[in-house]
């Protein structure tokens, strides 16, 4: 009962998140967009979400509730809580501020390799590929398919919680919003970006590079919340000025029906797409 209690809690808050950025993006899309998606395409997307979230949550909390009775602990621990602590406001505020996005770059570098694999592993690139075969790529229109949270068990939350933990200490609740909000963010098509902070925080314009259709941008930008990484392994490729490029693939269309969304990575895996 615990485990329903606590699964349709993650449902509710992923979900509220996931409503609130897509529907910000949505209206930016509308007023100061690259494209003119189709209303279909966000309503499918919309539908995938329901879909993806309530696997993923179920998951996930399966998973945590399973590691926290193991008892595992990280090889590191280190607290970044010094800054938000400090008794200078200027450090308080530089504290709320950076050491999240700390924590958050620090974390993701498994997942910048986890990404990298996804590309050059069939088995793996079978299931990514539902997300790039996206050609009309938006705030609603931009989730994974749901096997690439599970996937990311051992290939990033397991690695990373064995080697290290950093805690950030305080940050006020918009930090934790606008981090949270990245995912919708780097999949709009809107024309807000980050101009220099980009080298950094990775926004829509250098992931909309990762998607494209062009052979000159493929297997570059693999980071989703940072650029850092991907300037560190020299994967990194900033988009020039305007530089706006068409998404998809050439193996197949987006997923059309729920039916397609989830079982055709499987199909093509045994042979038959």
């Amino acid at each position: 009962m615990e485990y329903l209690t606590l699964a349709w809690h993650g449902i509710l808050d992923y979900g509220w998140r996931i409503l609130y950025a897509s529907m910000l993006f949505f209206v930016l899309e509308l007023l100061i967009g690259h494209n003119k998606y189709s209303m279909a395409s966000r309503l499918r997307g919309a539908a995938f979400w329901v879909v993806y979230i309530a696997i993923t949550v179920a998951s996930m909390t399966a998973f945590n509730a399973l590691w926290a009775d193991l008892g595992i602990q990280p090889l590191v621990s280190l607290s970044m809580a010094g800054l938000s602590q400090s008794s200078s406001k200027v450090l308080n505020v530089v504290g709320w501020i950076v050491t999240p996005v700390v924590a958050v770059i620090v974390g993701e570098f498994f997942y910048y390799w986890f990404h990298r694999a996804q590309h050059s592993n069939r088995i793996l690139w079978a299931f990514h590929a539902e997300h790039h075969a996206l050609r009309e790529m938006s705030a609603w229109n931009s989730n994974h398919h749901f096997t690439e949270e599970i996937l990311r068990i051992p290939f990033v939350i397991i690695p990373s919680s064995l080697l290290i933990h950093l805690d950030p200490g305080f940050a006020p609740a918009i930090v934790w919003l606008l981090i949270g909000v990245q995912g919708q963010y780097i999949h709009s098509h809107t024309r807000l970006n980050l101009g220099p902070l980009r080298y950094v925080v990775a926004d829509n314009r250098f992931h909309r590079i990762h998607h494209s259709v062009e052979r000159e941008h493929w297997n570059t930008n693999f980071g989703s919340f940072t650029s850092v990484w991907d300037i560190v392994f020299r994967t990194a490729r900033f988009p020039r000025k305007d530089e706006w490029p068409d998404t998809g693939i050439d193996e197949h269309d987006e997923a059309k029906t729920l039916r397609e969304f989830l079982f055709r990575p499987f199909t093509k895996l045994r042979g038959k797409a």
